[in-house]
């Protein structure tokens, strides 16, 4: 298993304010419900969370409850006995039987089955639990720190979420900025981000030269520190000098997006195809973002949109009459065909079951 990269202690305001917080209440047991875009650092603060907690020398056990389906999300968190369902072959321990004396990060949380709500409830209040399938009742003392990009409040009014179990996880709030909004965490961000993979790539890459800086600050970063990181990742990969330039950053160059938006139906599609390709996944997501809001007849004009597919293959989709939901309702239901389970459409867009789910059954409105 790969090395999670050292936690780094960022300057900004905000990111100052969170570490001044943790420290108030690291001591305790309270859980904790961390909120922020995708790719902001969440799970990055419940590690250090962790490491500055009495319970550092304890497991720290991270569960993205957005990849699993229900009856094996169960499995994951509370383990099974043998003959709970139709693989359990054997005996499992769940995450919280590992985590115990650590700490337990729910990563989407709000993704969960309401029966998995309702044994995380029990945890929650009774600190005990029954494997799937067993009647043991198995004591456990865990921290639990839960996170979210979605709008939790929303979610529990939908009663897709339950309430209670909100506010037994909502001890205490932690925002995460998105990194748009703190650029003065850019530069230690990338400067770690260049250590790490110059030893990962048997470089001697050591800095980056104020002009790429610039821009890395003046970046949108809708990814944020995950885009960040793998911006630098590409940059180091391809540097052919022991600082990073701006030629090493074609995705940030001054106003590229928008250029290459205006002119983008002056290409012809083999051509738009080609471009597509050299393009990291975050700035194909913010051009479609540019196309369909800010320049309604591009979008509309475009005879193809390249998709990204896993494993860097590209589909081509007819979207000359379309909207927008039903490009977005199109792609789902490819994608559902596609795939052998919903799990693994969902994780070829990048987003969670639910979300592909509606927009497969996006429906026009009546006039």
């Amino acid at each position: 298993m790969k090395q999670q990269p050292a936690f780094i202690q960022l300057p900004s305001a905000p990111m100052q304010a969170i570490y001044n917080t943790i420290q108030q209440v690291v001591t305790s047991n309270i859980p904790i419900l961390i909120t922020g875009e995708t790719g902001v650092g969440k799970e990055g603060i419940a590690r250090y969370i962790h490491e500055t907690s009495p319970r550092r020398d304890k497991p720290f056990i991270a569960i993205n409850c957005g990849r699993f389906s229900a009856e094996l999300l169960q499995s994951e968190l509370f383990g099974h006995e043998a003959g709970a369902f139709t693989s359990a072959i054997r005996q499992r321990r769940g995450a919280f039987e590992v985590a115990d004396g650590g700490v337990l990060f729910l990563d989407e949380v709000p993704e969960m089955s309401l029966d998995a709500q309702k044994m995380l409830l029990r945890v929650l209040d009774t600190a005990t639990f029954t494997r799937l399938g067993g009647n043991e009742t198995l004591t456990v003392d865990v921290h639990i720190i839960a996170a979210t990009n979605r709008d939790i409040l929303k979610i529990v009014d939908a009663r897709e979420f339950r309430e209670d179990l909100y506010y037994r996880l909502n001890g205490m709030m932690l925002h995460l900025p998105p990194l748009r909004e703190r650029t003065e965490d850019i530069s230690p961000l990338a400067a770690a981000f260049i250590d790490e993979f110059s030893t990962e790539y048997g470089k001697n890459v050591a800095g980056i030269t104020a002009e790429a800086l610039k821009q890395l600050e003046h970046a949108a970063w809708p990814g944020n520190i995950r885009q960040l990181r793998s911006t630098i990742q590409t940059a180091v990969a391809l540097a052919t000098t022991d600082t990073l330039e701006l030629k090493d950053f074609p995705d940030i160059y001054p106003e590229f997006i928008q250029t290459l938006v205006s002119i983008w139906h002056t290409f012809p599609p083999e051509t738009q195809q080609a471009i597509w390709e050299t393009l990291h996944s975050e700035t194909r997501h913010s051009i479609m973002h540019e196309l369909s809001t800010r320049l309604p007849e591009s979008w509309h004009s475009l005879p193809v949109s390249y998709i990204p597919k896993i494993g860097g293959r590209v589909e081509s989709l007819n979207i000359g009459d379309m909207n927008q939901n039903q490009i977005l309702r199109a792609v789902a239901q490819r994608r559902i065909q596609q795939y052998t389970s919903l799990r693994e459409a969902a994780e070829s867009l990048n987003i969670d079951i639910r979300t592909l789910q509606r927009y497969a059954h996006w429906e026009e409105p009546d006039n």
